[in-house]
């Protein structure tokens, strides 16, 4: 017994299809067009991705674990300027998933991280994908950045989430042996780290206690980039994705935006840098 056939899409539905496709190609084209160096993806993801079975090619250059980049190696094949347009466009869509609003997906990208995530050709955007997915799947994503720390505490970690995080690691020695040894030892560029690192501990443990006790993405995001040593301002995308997710008030948006560019300026001119 067959149930009934299903409804065919109608034109409004075709069409609107149709126009958010031709939409995402526009985006696509104007990422692809940005005036900007696209530097962290062109000296690290895309040469990586490229090298994917060896990707610690450079010692001191690649910080991330090894699984990331044969996801990226298809984006790698394609011309430099496309490949990270694409990366963009893709980011932008995660983002979008995960605040399930264009509102709020304006002022996500109009913030500080998300802004300087287009000019470098950064890949933050990777955490919130584990956010989105069952704590199972999503654990080899949250796993790709230090600032997934305590989110792993937020998703409620249950038995299949730590067999599938230590699958993952076992896979990765058995593919790239005991990749964290080219990791370990290195500095990254201290130039960008905007971390305030032993000091920022003292609000990063309230931070902990009300995330984890009102189930806040938003604060435990806070959290982790508060026990950091080091992040880039484009760390702290997910935290702004979920601040504005997790409130309707226009004036936190506000907030949001004017605290993200201010905290970026004062610390670069803390640094010299301006």
């Amino acid at each position: 017994m067959t149930g009934p056939p299903a409804p065919k899409p109608t034109f409004r539905q075709a069409a609107s299809i149709a126009a958010g496709a031709a939409l995402l190609l526009v985006v696509l084209v104007l990422f692809a067009f940005l005036p900007v160096t696209y530097k962290d993806w062109l000296t690290v993801f895309r040469p990586a991705a490229l090298r994917w079975p060896a990707p610690y090619y450079t010692p001191g250059l690649v910080f991330n674990p090894p699984w990331l980049f044969p996801f990226l190696h298809p984006l790698a094949l394609l011309p430099p300027r496309w490949g990270a347009g694409l990366l963009m466009l893709l980011s932008v869509v995660v983002v979008s998933l995960y605040v399930r609003s264009p509102l709020k997906l304006g002022v996500v990208v109009l913030a500080a991280p998300m802004s300087t995530l287009f000019a470098l050709g950064q890949l933050d955007a990777v955490l919130l994908v584990g956010l989105m997915l069952p704590i199972e799947w999503g654990m080899p994503f949250l796993l790709l950045k230090p600032q997934g720390f305590f989110l792993l505490i937020a998703r409620r970690l249950n038995r299949r989430a730590v067999v599938v995080a230590a699958l993952t690691l076992a896979a990765s020695v058995a593919g790239w042996g005991f990749w964290w040894r080219h990791i370990i030892g290195f500095q990254p560029n201290q130039t960008v780290n905007l971390s305030l690192f032993p000091y920022s501990t003292l609000i990063g443990l309230p931070l902990l206690y009300f995330g984890w006790k009102r189930n806040s993405e938003a604060l435990l995001c806070l959290a982790s980039l508060s026990f950091a040593p080091y992040f880039m301002i484009t760390s702290a995308l997910p935290a702004v994705a979920a601040l504005v997710k997790e409130t309707d008030d226009r004036r936190v948006w506000g907030a949001v935006i004017v605290v993200s560019w201010v905290y970026l300026v004062t610390m670069r001119v803390w640094m010299g840098q301006v």
